[in-house]
């Protein structure tokens, strides 16, 4: 439809100037607001900066949008402040739509693209009966190159520029951390603790493979401070999941299993728990079947894995992909009867059952037609391929 469209903030990186050539092309008319350095770098044409306290942005975007016609306004996650208060904007106003990219469900080569929300939000029907008439397409994982060093490359243009640029933009408010010190400080841990865990990693991997850890369950651990924990579940941080999580496996699961829990890869340098799980498995006597990791490629856990337990993670889908039982602790789109396990934790260590394939299946394909673009959104060349 040939409308009025406003992006606000987008990834780190070109990805946003990508999508409005593609809206451009295809007769709509496209506006961007810029809130900081970062954001007026990768797109300074055609757009408007943002100066004031983040107080008046709501009836600064109120303006905007009756200034500018604006039809639908489109953001990438929809968690931040100010996006928060677009959406708020959109709820009361039926003229507007919102509509919100996040990295994709089916990582790494995919983008999630969903109208409202995603992840917590999405609308995406959690109805085990509404899948039984999707007819089943046959999928084919989207293969691509490797996205992880141009998102590091976007990563610190748009920081530095954020910095440099600060005093143009004085009261914007970011989703993270904004210090270059504590970047690069931390970053720096992340490599030193990265170089340390390949030297016990082969062995670890040795021991997995050989089944030495056989029957075990993963746990993977997520970024603390990521939305998934701070919005989308239900006890706000992850070391109060690995409390609940180590209690429970202590006191329901089979005395010959092991816990393996896996590190996210992203938060290498900013969180260490193993002195708290060293600490937990003390206390509820499983030392010896609690095992913290670092590096492990997770396709290795999941062949050999009993199970998995997450709070919303991208890895409970690869999770249901290999045919394991699930079980979520938080707000994940894919927690559906018949997919997940549906009772308590407690419950999870021995009654645990596979996903039905079929359903899985139907499940998706829904996914994939209604709200998987293939790509990533750290390509430099990027195309919306959308029908």
């Amino acid at each position: 439809m040939k409308e009025n469209i406003l992006l606000l903030q987008g990834p780190v990186g070109p990805f946003f100037k990508n999508v409005a050539k593609w809206l451009q092309n295809q007769g709509c008319k496209v506006y961007k607001i810029n809130l900081n350095g970062g954001d007026e770098f990768f797109f300074p044409q055609n757009s408007m900066s943002f100066y004031e306290p983040i107080a008046k942005f709501h009836q600064f975007l109120v303006d905007y949008i009756d200034k500018y016609n604006i039809n639908a306004i489109v953001v990438f996650g929809d968690c931040r402040a100010y996006h928060k208060i677009a959406k708020s904007i959109v709820n009361s106003n039926p003229s507007l739509s919102f509509w919100v990219f996040e990295e994709g469900y089916l990582r790494p080569h995919y983008i999630t693209f969903e109208k409202n929300g995603v992840n917590g939000y999405s609308l995406i029907p959690k109805n085990h009966d509404f899948y039984q008439n999707i007819q089943i397409t046959s999928f084919k994982a989207n293969k691509g190159k490797s996205h992880f060093y141009s998102m590091i490359y976007y990563t610190c243009v748009y920081y530095i520029l954020m910095f440099l640029k600060k005093r143009k933009y004085p009261n914007y408010i970011h989703h993270r951390k904004t210090s270059l010190t504590f970047y690069t400080f931390y970053w720096g841990l992340a490599l030193i603790r990265k170089l340390k865990a390949r030297v016990i990693l082969p062995r670890l991997i040795k021991k997995i493979v050989n089944d030495e850890y056989k029957p075990f369950y993963i746990f993977p651990l997520q970024c603390d401070q990521d939305f998934q924990i701070q919005v989308h579940s239900y006890y706000h941080s992850m070391r109060s999941y690995i409390f609940r999580v180590i209690r429970s496996f202590s006191m329901f699961a089979d005395d010959k299993s092991y816990l393996l829990i896996k590190h996210h890869p992203m938060d290498e340098g900013f969180n260490n728990y193993e002195k708290l799980i060293k600490k937990l498995a003390k206390r509820y006597g499983v030392s010896e079947r609690v095992i913290y990791m670092h590096g492990v490629p997770m396709p290795i856990l999941l062949r050999k894995a009993k199970g998995l337990v997450t709070v919303n993670s991208t890895c409970g889908f690869s999770a249901l992909i290999h045919g394991l039982p699930v079980k979520v602790l938080g707000n994940a789109h894919y927690d559906i009867e018949g997919l997940t396990f549906q009772k308590g934790l407690h419950h999870f260590w021995k009654e645990g059952i596979k996903p039905d394939a079929e359903l899985f299946e139907r499940y998706r394909t829904y996914l994939c037609n209604k709200s998987q673009i293939k790509g990533s959104v750290y390509y430099n060349n990027f195309e919306l391929n959308i029908n």
